[in-house]
């Protein structure tokens, strides 16, 4: 089962993420994230399928990847270009497209 987000906060160092099922946020300092891949998921809305982009968070010493995903989160692509851009380059993580 995948973790997925439904509040996203970036900070400089940070992200404090607010999980499904979960009351508290957990902080994911960047300097843990392994890697970072590019998604595209198929979610049902109502009566039909249709196609979200996410970005898999790996994270070290965590067993599940967080999932955030454009149908949580309404500035989904602000999020998705600083995690792929700026937090990759400034901290060394791999990315997967």
């Amino acid at each position: 089962m995948m973790l997925r987000a439904v509040d996203v906060n970036l900070d400089a160092t940070e992200m404090v993420l607010t999980l499904e099922k979960e009351q508290s946020p957990r902080t994911i300092e960047y300097i843990k994230i392994d890697r970072l891949e590019k998604i595209t998921e198929q979610v049902k809305k109502l009566f039909r399928t249709v196609e979200v982009q996410g970005v898999k968070v790996s994270v070290k010493g965590m067993d599940e990847p967080i999932v955030i995903s454009s149908d949580k989160l309404g500035d989904y692509q602000r999020i998705e270009d600083y995690l792929l851009h700026t937090v990759a380059e400034k901290y060394d993580v791999a990315v997967e497209q």
